[in-house]
Order: structure tokens, then sequence, then C-alpha cells
């Protein structure tokens, strides 16, 4: 086992990957879900989504916060607001959000 650890970080090394244990936690990497942050009574919940998918919505949005997505979240006046990988988009001012798209692709506008 030691010398298969030993081959790896090698390995390692040689594409310039550190190897350094402890050196990142799951609390410290970025969430690769896509974060919904909405009004419900006079709190802000969040929901998670992790798949790709267009999704029915009826909530007034706070903000999103996009993880490893890209997509768009539509609006009940038909305006569109485009998002990236990564991006968080702040929603306080708009309409009520009807819609979230989830491309199972990085979207062509996040070029």
């Amino acid at each position: 086992m030691a010398k298969l650890m030993t081959m790896i970080a090698a390995a390692g090394m040689a594409a310039g990957i550190a190897l350094t244990p402890g050196s990142a936690s799951a609390s410290q990497a970025a969430s690769t879900d896509l974060k919904y942050y909405y009004e419900c009574g006079t709190s802000i919940c969040v929901k998670t989504y992790n798949n790709w998918g267009s999704y029915g919505l009826n909530s007034y949005g706070d903000h999103l916060y996009a993880g490893g997505w890209s997509g768009y979240v539509k609006v009940s006046s038909g305006k569109k607001i485009y998002f990236c990988d990564w991006q968080t988009i702040q929603l306080q001012l708009e309409p009520k959000v009807t819609e979230l798209f989830v491309s199972r692709l990085k979207a062509s506008w996040c070029q």
C-alpha cells in the first residue's frame, strides 16, 4: 500500500499536483450544487439542485448561487436572467420566479 501511495504521489508531483493531507476539506471546497435562495414567510429558505432540467417555481427569489452549473431564471414578466458557473446573481428586485433552467452542458452565453 505504501508503495502504491508513493507511486501516486510521484505521478501527482510530475503532473504538478500537490497531494498534501488535509489541504482541503469538504467544508472548504466550493459546492458544485446550485442553490436557490427564496422568500418563505419571514425567512429566506434555500433549495439545492444537483441535476440538470427545467424546474417550475412560484416564489420570490432572493439570490442564486450557480455552483458548477449554467442556465437561467425566468420571472413572471417573462424576463430571463442568465447565469454561468460559480456566479451569484441577486434577485431581490425581480418579480416572482416562475422557472429555473439548469443546463446539461455549459451554456453558449458562458463562453
